[in-house]
């Protein structure tokens, strides 16, 4: 029989190897996600801070939907959503990768200026909101979790998912199915820590229903979306 040599804080000590029992734990706190959405504001600086978009001169020019009973247009941009409003800001989504946000806005700084006929210094741009998506793979049981998670809220018969609060910023909503949408983050550094602990919490608190799953969960994820 095999031994084995244990080193210990003063000295080694040897061992038959069918003494030992070894627990391999894998890392449960990290899961892949992949961005779904990325909201973002955009301010153009006017000389005169006083100064509003016409947007019956601006509707002669580019081609824009007025939104009923809101004071701000539509417009898209390689298929990403601008809603614009009259003091000069506008809220961008629809954007999947971080390096879309500096073309959309050159791309849509020039086209306000070139078609749209609008005089202003410069655009600048800001994170409002990261919507990402990753998945357990395990059934979670919803209603164990909202009685054991801090900041959880679950009325099934209004919504289909448990929402929970991190102490990192983020909101996220657990679905039975082992998905999981978090919003409310403005940085990777957020999203991460967010999801982690989550997770985390979720593991240790073995908050799964144990089922005879035939096949495996799909994977939803895109490998261009992979963090």
């Amino acid at each position: 029989m095999e031994i084995l040599e244990i080193p210990t804080k003063n000295k080694k000590i040897d061992v038959h190897q069918g003494d030992l029992e070894f627990e391999l734990k894998p890392d449960q706190t990290n899961f892949p996600f992949k961005i779904i959405n990325i909201v973002v504001l955009a301010k153009m600086k006017f000389a005169d801070a006083e100064t509003k978009i016409d947007f019956d001169q601006l509707e002669k020019n580019i081609e824009v939907k007025r939104l009923n009973r809101f004071p701000c247009v539509l417009f898209k941009i390689d298929n990403i959503s601008i809603i614009l409003f009259k003091n000069g800001k506008a809220i961008i989504t629809g954007l999947k990768k971080h390096e879309q946000i500096n073309r959309i806005a050159k791309k849509m700084e020039k086209l306000l200026r070139n078609q749209g006929k609008l005089q202003f210094e410069s655009l600048s741009t800001e994170i409002q909101n990261l919507v990402i998506m990753s998945r357990l793979g395990k059934i979670v049981n919803l209603e164990l979790a909202c009685l054991t998670l801090t900041n959880c809220l679950y009325e099934p018969e209004q919504f289909p998912a448990a929402i929970v609060k991190t102490p990192h910023g983020g909101t996220f909503l657990i679905f039975s199915n082992s998905k999981i949408i978090g919003l409310g983050m403005r940085s990777m550094d957020m999203v991460r820590k967010s999801l982690k602990f989550l997770i985390n919490e979720i593991f240790e608190n073995d908050l799964f229903i144990n089922l005879n799953v035939e096949e495996p969960l799909e994977d939803p994820f895109d490998d261009d979306f992979f963090f």
